[in-house]
């Protein structure tokens, strides 16, 4: 029995949990209340989450040295602290545990930076534990885990959110072991992070509860909580592109040549390469003699006023040395210039300090304006001044601004200014987006957009040869062109897709080195990467509940499906506008005669992963019976795979032997072979699995003999 907290292994009698002081429900009242009608079956998915437990130190220690009353309120104010971390970065608070929390990032709704967001909440926990409960600071003790778990939703007098998973077990088995003050993550945090979480390599450790070792790490910072400090050129030289590239070399020269500057708009869906793209044009701002300054949005920065000026102002002011305060005021004020003006400007600037902790304008805080048009109005010629000054100062400037869509919104104003300024002004402004609703400015003349893609099929494979080359001894020369056209069509071309499935693929050594050429073993595997789930995952919540069901449902029948069996699955009718939500959202594509199929099979994979085992299951059912009704006849080895997908072994076994038989006469031995070695797998009759694997042998040898023929 396991508790369902923490996961952690219980004893027979026990009434709380050792690990984390849960109360154990006895399993006769759990089977009771199930009897009774009292509980139905849940309903929830299988998704990838990062779990966070934080215990405080200090709690035994000051229940015996305080009064009981001065506890409680200490510890108060300490799990409330902890909770507003959470909370702020977009985390799930589960549990409050005595003296801990159990927090969940990735659920009820996911994000591609979940792992981040954790490793920050744990850093943020730490430091408002400083202050939050009064008195002397209290210590804190951080696990952090990622991984996928079954989260279910269920129904009755037992209902609770439930998440059931390895990295619930390992996030409360890693913070037991943390010493005071340490936040500890496991390897699947640091691969989620992508390099933004900076850590100390711990070694294994065998976790109670958890079966193998683990590798775990400490964090040390993470980079992002202003902008990310990444080397953005890491993953290698850059593959394609070269039109692109052209436009943005276009862009800088010109703004050197002759003074004026523009703004180039980058579009594309995440890991499609918008920033690796930017970080090259670096070098050539550098060559044209442009400063280069890169600022970066962060999802979870959207609500913290004015934090891109923050951003940007502390990114030039790193260039010269000194805090953005003292730049600002350098570059602003003046001996000559006019007191009232000069207080008009120091009075608007204090609102910015205030909300978006710039340093050094609290004096300034007594001429602040009353009415928000004129603190507007005042920042406005603020930015406009301090942008001509910065220019005078530094010569021309390249301002990248990455992850545009996160932008908060008291700094939109900031960045309209500056676009609208790059068409006079010796300034190149980049800024890339994720596909949605364009800025305003976005088709003004002085704007060049750039809509990215996926790398062309060749293009995919020398990425995928140039990663394997970094990561194996035996670095291949090529890579063989099936093989190239498999990782093309699985990843859609998206370079980070390239990138992950490449690395899983060579990690579980179903890509290996022939001759000199990276080639796709036969038994490749099908699983989605865990770095990728968390980025696709996060595109299929962001989904409508019906599309994301529709969406799930497709995924059981294939890559590929036509409206009608969906609906016959479904049960009703499709609604159009559906269909078009996930079109729009890059899911699927259309085919000819009213079908539809996957943008491309890591959508399909992470979608179908999403969905509980007994759920798929029953959908396999329906599926295989809709397409025995159909008329003309599909293929049986189309029926059997669902069959089989079922667990139906009943009406797996004949479908099989009747799919090997066909196959036999269209001369297709291997895959007879492979039919027959799956009937006898399944069968329950011994001398059926018997007389099946005969059969199998036959046919492998029969296609054997024919490679030998052919050769």
């Amino acid at each position: 029995m396991l508790c369902e907290t923490c996961g952690a292994a219980l004893k027979a009698t026990a009434r709380f949990c050792d690990q984390c002081g849960s109360p154990v429900q006895p399993p006769a009242a759990a089977s009771a209340g199930v009897r009774r009608g009292e509980h139905t079956r849940a309903q929830g998915d299988r998704r990838v989450i990062t779990a966070l437990f934080a215990d405080i130190v200090d709690y035994v220690r000051m229940v015996a040295e305080l009064d009981p009353e001065v506890v409680q309120e200490r510890m108060a104010a300490a799990l409330a602290a902890m909770g507003d971390q959470v909370e702020r970065l977009g985390g799930t608070r589960e549990k409050f545990i005595g003296d801990a929390i159990f927090a969940v990032f990735g659920w009820p709704v996911a994000r591609d930076d979940d792992a981040i967001r954790a490793a920050l909440c744990g850093l943020s926990i730490r430091t408002a534990l400083e202050t939050a409960a009064g008195g002397e600071p209290l210590d804190v003790r951080v696990g952090i885990a990622t991984g996928e778990v079954v989260a279910t939703t269920g129904e009755g007098s037992l209902d609770e959110n439930r998440l059931t998973g390895p990295p619930v077990v390992i996030a409360a088995r890693l913070q037991a072991r943390a010493r005071p003050g340490e936040i500890l993550v496991d390897e699947a945090t640091v691969q989620a992070g992508r390099g933004r979480i900076g850590v100390s390599d711990r070694g294994d450790v065998v976790l109670r509860g958890h079966g193998g070792p683990v590798r775990h790490y400490a964090v040390e910072q993470v980079s992002g909580f202003e902008t990310w400090a990444v080397n953005r050129s890491a993953g290698g030289p850059l593959v394609g592109r070269e039109p692109e590239r052209r436009m943005l070399a276009d862009a800088i020269e010109s703004c050197a040549a002759d003074g004026r500057g523009s703004t180039i708009l980058l579009e594309g869906e995440a890991g499609i390469g918008k920033s690796r793209l930017l970080a090259e044009a670096e070098a050539v701002a550098h060559a044209a003699g442009l400063r280069w300054t890169w600022t970066e949005n962060v999802s979870y920065g959207r609500g913290d006023p004015f934090r891109f000026a923050r951003v940007l102002a502390q990114a030039l002011a790193d260039e010269h040395g000194t805090d953005s305060g003292s730049f600002a005021r350098q570059l602003l004020f003046s001996d000559d210039m006019d007191p009232d003006l000069a207080r008009r400007y120091g009075g608007a600037i204090a609102v910015i300090a205030r909300e978006a902790r710039f340093s050094g304008w609290e004096a300034e805080a007594e001429h602040t304006p009353e009415a928000p048009a004129d603190v507007a109005a005042a920042l406005s010629e603020v930015a406009d001044r301090y942008l001509h000054r910065l220019l005078d100062v530094s010569g021309p400037r390249a301002i990248v601004i990455d992850d545009l869509h996160w932008i908060d919104n008291s700094s939109q104003g900031m960045v309209d200014m500056l676009v609208a300024r790059s068409a006079t002004l010796p300034l190149v402004i980049c800024a890339a987006m994720r596909p949605s609703t364009p800025p305003g400015w976005a088709d003004d003349p002085h704007v060049r957009r750039i809509r990215l893609g996926g790398l062309r099929e060749r293009e995919s494979g020398l990425l995928a040869t140039d990663i394997a080359r970094s990561r194996i001894e035996e670095a291949p020369t090529r890579i063989d062109r099936a093989t190239a056209r498999v990782i093309h069509e699985r990843t859609g071309g998206n370079p980070l897709f390239v990138t992950e499935t490449v690395r899983a693929f060579l990690a579980d050594r179903t890509l290996e080195v022939r001759d000199g050429r990276l080639v796709l073993a036969d038994n490749a595997g099908h699983g989605v990467p865990i770095t990728l789930r968390s980025v696709l995952g996060a595109r299929i919540d962001a989904l409508g509940p019906d599309a994301r069901e529709l969406l799930g449902v497709a995924s059981v029948i294939g890559m590929r499906f036509r409206t009608g069996l969906l609906a016959s699955v479904v049960g009703g009718a499709i609604d159009p506008d559906r269909l078009r939500e996930l079109d729009e959202a890059a899911m699927i594509r259309p085919t000819a005669r009213d079908g539809w199929r996957f943008a491309h099979p890591l959508i399909r994979d992470a979608a179908y992963s999403g969905l509980l085992a007994a759920r798929r299951r029953e959908l396999h059912g329906r599926v295989a019976d809709r397409l025995e009704a159909m008329t003309p006849a599909v293929p049986v080895a189309w029926v059997a795979r669902h069959r089989v997908a079922a667990g139906d072994r009943a009406r797996a076994v004949p479908l099989l032997e009747e799919a090997a038989l066909a196959s036999l006469a269209m001369g297709a031995d291997r895959e007879a072979a492979a039919f027959w070695r799956e009937a006898a797998d399944l069968t329950d009759d011994p001398a059926n699995a018997h007389a099946y694997r005969l059969r199998a042998a036959e046919a492998a040898a029969a296609a054997a003999a024919a490679v030998v023929v052919g050769s």
